[in-house]
């Protein structure tokens, strides 16, 4: 039987290897676990589907393996003959280089010789699109949208796309002056609002009369990236609105730090405490009295009880679900579609095999 990489989350077609927790040719029971793989949301574990031996290992901790991707063989005698590794993926075509058929496809629809990319082991689409990135010519910046009241975005990815939605359905008193990205090739606009730079003008722009920023980054495992962008912003004295979607349930009582963000779907109860920076992303219900850290990111369709409360800096994964009155930890990460029944002490990683019982 294969053991192939799982589709976590539908907007992402490659995960990061955490943990590979067994070696080529071991004896695995059904249900032991074989490897951690993690999304931008949250990390999972992959276990023995059944009992068999290891063969053809084909990860290693830390690669990025695309959705689909052997993670090895399970066979039931140590020396079961196997079928012969796919070509496809890694066919080397006329050349010595070997590439995926995808990033091949792109590199002969481009004109690229695949030597000339420079990247090691087998060269992927991701390898080329890189590369046509430094190669092509830079595209001059917009200008800043003129306007009173104005906002920039920080990012131009797709969490600043969800950004420009809900400023402008919910927040039209703010004039989106335009997105600053540090990518090497970054898109002209974001859904219209123009990118006016890298995240080097940022002083300009404040300094020019711009007073508020949205931080338009937020699809991270670790937070420490989201943090530090965050602080930058308020370092420079940037005022960070919190800002929630037309569309969101929030009780007059809940109290919300600098920069909170609130999307579609959300539920938002009596008392609630977010602190700055706080994401409760889309149909995320936060019940009464819950009191959540900055920096920590409520991913889509988590569930707290009343009275949770949550610590700096940690994530929590898609379709969680936390018990009435349960502390969880700072600097913590909880995998998707876990049940958290007591506490969770700080920095620990919750896998989604896990149901933790007091």
């Amino acid at each position: 039987m294969q053991v192939r990489v799982p589709l976590l989350n539908a907007n992402e077609d490659e995960l990061t290897v955490v943990d590979v927790y067994v070696r080529e040719g071991a004896e695995v029971r059904a249900g032991e676990l074989l490897v951690t793989v993690e999304s931008t949301k949250a990390a999972s574990d992959i276990d023995a589907p059944v009992a068999g031996f290891v063969r053809r290992l084909s990860v290693a901790e830390g690669d990025r393996v695309g959705v689909g991707a052997l993670i090895c063989w399970l066979t039931e005698t140590a020396d079961e003959p196997l079928p012969e590794p796919e070509a496809s993926a890694e066919a080397a075509g006329a050349s010595d280089v070997r590439a995926t058929k995808r990033a091949r496809a792109l590199a002969e629809e481009h004109g690229l010789d695949l030597a000339a990319i420079g990247a090691t082991g087998i060269v992927k689409e991701r390898d080329v699109l890189a590369f046509l990135e430094r190669s092509a010519p830079a595209r001059p910046f917009a200008e800043p949208v003129a306007g009173d009241h104005g906002v920039v975005i920080l990012g131009a990815g797709g969490h600043a796309r969800v950004i420009v939605d809900l400023l402008r359905g919910a927040h039209p008193e703010l004039t989106i002056v335009g997105a600053v990205d540090d990518s090497s090739r970054p898109p002209a606009d974001v859904l219209g609002a123009p990118v006016i730079g890298r995240s080097d003008r940022l002083e300009a722009l404040r300094a020019s009369g711009v007073e508020r920023a949205a931080l338009g980054v937020g699809a991270v495992t670790h937070n420490a990236t989201r943090r530090a962008l965050f602080e930058r912003l308020a370092s420079l004295g940037f005022e960070l609105p919190p800002l929630v979607h037309a569309q969101a349930m929030v009780e007059p009582s809940v109290k919300m730090g600098r920069g909170v963000q609130i999307f579609a779907g959300a539920i938002v109860g009596s008392n609630v405490t977010l602190g700055d920076n706080v994401i409760v992303n889309s149909g995320v219900v936060v019940s009464h009295d819950c009191v959540i850290g900055a920096h920590t990111h409520l991913t889509p369709g988590a569930i707290l009880a009343g009275a949770v409360t949550v610590g700096e800096n940690t994530v929590i994964g898609m379709g969680v679900t936390a018990y009435l009155g349960i502390t969880i930890g700072r600097d913590v990460t909880v995998s998707n579609g876990v049940h958290l029944l007591a506490d969770v002490p700080d920095g620990e990683l919750v896998r989604a095999s896990t149901e933790r019982r007091g």
